[in-house]
C-alpha cells in the first residue's frame, strides 16, 4: 500500500501527463490547420499521434506510481485534459498563433531584405543603363560621327551609338 504522498505525487504525475497530452494535441492541431493534409495523411499522422502520446503517457505512468492503473491515473488524466483544455488551451493557441506570425514576418523581411540586397543595385544599373539610351524628345549632340570606311565597308558610328549612349548626358 502506497503512502498518501506517494499517491498524492502519482495523480500530480498524471495531471501532468493529462496537460502534456493536451499541448501535444493542440501541437497537432496546428499542424493540421497549417498543412490542410489530405484523408490518408491525416490517418498516418493520426497514428503517429498515439505512437508517440502512449510512450509519453507511460514515462509519466512509471515516474508517476510505476505504472499501476487504478482509477486515480484515469481520473488524472481527464482532469489534466479538462483544465488544459479549458484553461491553457486558449493561451497557449495564441501565444503558438503569435509566435508563428512574428517568425514568418521576420523570416519573410530576411528573405525580402536579401533579394533587395542583391537586386537593387542590379535594377538601379539597369535603370541607370536604359535611362542613358537616345530619345526622341532628346536635342542632338552638336558633334556628330557621319561614318568611315574600313575594309570597303560603310560602318556607321550610328550603328553602335546605342552601345556607348552612356557616355552622354
Amino acid at each position: 500500500m502506497d503512502t498518501l504522498a506517494g499517491q498524492i505525487y502519482g495523480f500530480a504525475a498524471t495531471i501532468a501527463a493529462g496537460l502534456t497530452l493536451g499541448l501535444f494535441f493542440d501541437l497537432y492541431r496546428l499542424w493540421r490547420r497549417a498543412t490542410r493534409p489530405e484523408k490518408v495523411i491525416t490517418a498516418l499522422s493520426d497514428l503517429l499521434f498515439w505512437v508517440i502520446a502512449t510512450p509519453v503517457t507511460y514515462v509519466y505512468l512509471l515516474l508517476g506510481n510505476w505504472a499501476e492503473l487504478r482509477f486515480y491515473v484515469f481520473l488524472g488524466l481527464f482532469l489534466g485534459l479538462f483544465l488544459y483544455f479549458t484553461v491553457f488551451s486558449v493561451i497557449v493557441l495564441n501565444v503558438l498563433l503569435t509566435v508563428w506570425y512574428y517568425g514568418e514576418v521576420l523570416i519573410g523581411g530576411l528573405f525580402q531584405g536579401l533579394w533587395r540586397l542583391f537586386t537593387l543595385p542590379l535594377e538601379g544599373a539597369a535603370r541607370w543603363r536604359f535611362s542613358r539610351r537616345w530619345q526622341p524628345s532628346r536635342k542632338p549632340a552638336l558633334w556628330r560621327f557621319t561614318g568611315w570606311s574600313a575594309h570597303g565597308r560603310n560602318l556607321t558610328l550610328r550603328r553602335f551609338w546605342p552601345r556607348f549612349a552612356f557616355f552622354r548626358k
